[in-house]
């Protein structure tokens, strides 16, 4: 792996202006998608014990609109997230192991193409290996990548915890890509969001690190072949701020837990994911202590995808 900070004869622009809309739930991870051209929130939900890790997850489906939510859907998994093409959502879940919800070994597929009926197909599975997060794009020359967060083996994943790829023509068979390519097992690197641009052939991908004292915040990265990796010049891609702990307008919880926003532990903007609507980049991630408690919190772009990627990056790459 080679890793590209920047070239001190390259120019740079001002960083994209984030504004933060405030808390809009207590789930987990998110995955914003387009439903029939409506925007729609995956959003996993966890209840269970932090201390012991023993969780029973599932997922919900939320329309951005109405705030209308679905029942539970295919508990049973861990660290959900979703891509959807011509009118069927797939969504990848992590298995759990040993019941817990850290680090299972298989990641399984499910896909509807009306929200209600699902089918499952287990599309990974390595023994030994520790999953959690995943994320899925559309590609170069039409092919499916999928971005895997790993916590073992130790001898690969090195410092916990690394990206690993694998891909697919079909999004029904997978295959994990070399091992090599990973990103980054010299540092904390968790949570992935990847995205594929036509116009620079670049894949871009949000991912937590470690910063000192215990902080944790999303970093941007993109590579055209998963060996070379080029840093964003602007980082961290969001920060710890007050409006982490604001109730987004309209959004309402019970009076404790309203009370509790307002003091709880937080050092941590985590589980960034984003999509383009309506001309306007929209933004998820979560809040907290990265062990217990935290919330569910969106922000927004003025702009479009491809503007918010590429101006986190020089006006050219180093490598030229």
């Amino acid at each position: 792996m080679k890793e590209i900070n920047y070239g001190f004869d390259m120019r740079m622009t001002d960083a994209p202006k984030i504004v933060k809309k405030g808390i809009v739930g207590k789930h987990g991870e998110s995955t914003p998608f387009l439903w029939h051209g409506r925007l729609k929130w995956l959003h996993t939900r966890s209840e269970g014990d932090a201390q012991t890790f023993v969780f029973n997850s599932y997922f919900i489906i939320r329309d951005d609109e109405t705030d209308e939510v679905t029942p539970p859907l295919c508990p049973g998994y861990h660290f959900y997230s979703c891509y959807e093409e011509n009118g069927t959502l797939y969504v990848f879940g992590t298995n759990e192991h040993e019941g817990r919800a850290w680090g299972g070994d298989t990641i399984t597929m499910m896909w509807s193409n009306d929200l209600v009926n699902w089918e499952k197909k287990d599309v990974i599975h390595r023994p030994g290996w520790e999953y959690f997060n995943t994320s899925v794009c559309r590609g170069r020359n039409g092919k499916y990548v999928m971005a895997i967060e790993a916590g073992k083996p130790q001898e690969l994943v090195g410092k916990q915890f690394t990206i690993f790829f694998a891909e697919s023509d079909d999004l029904m068979n997978w295959k994990c890509m070399c091992d090599d390519l990973r990103y980054n097992d010299e540092r904390y690197t968790a949570c992935p969001a990847l995205r594929y641009l036509p116009s620079d052939d670049y894949y871009y991908m949000i991912c937590l690190e470690e910063l000192p004292l215990v902080r944790y915040a999303p970093y941007i990265y993109r590579t055209k072949d998963f060996d070379t990796w080029e840093v964003g010049i602007h980082n961290p891609v969001l920060w710890i701020s007050p409006e982490d702990r604001m109730m987004a307008p309209g959004v309402h919880f019970e009076p404790e837990i309203e009370e509790l926003a307002k003091t709880y532990i937080n050092i941590n903007n985590c589980d960034l994911d984003l999509i383009e609507y309506e001309g306007k980049t929209k933004i998820t991630y979560l809040t907290g202590d990265q062990m217990s408690r935290g919330f569910g919190c969106e922000a927004e772009y003025d702009g479009t995808l491809e503007q918010f990627l590429q101006a986190h990056f020089g006006l050219y790459s180093p490598e030229k």
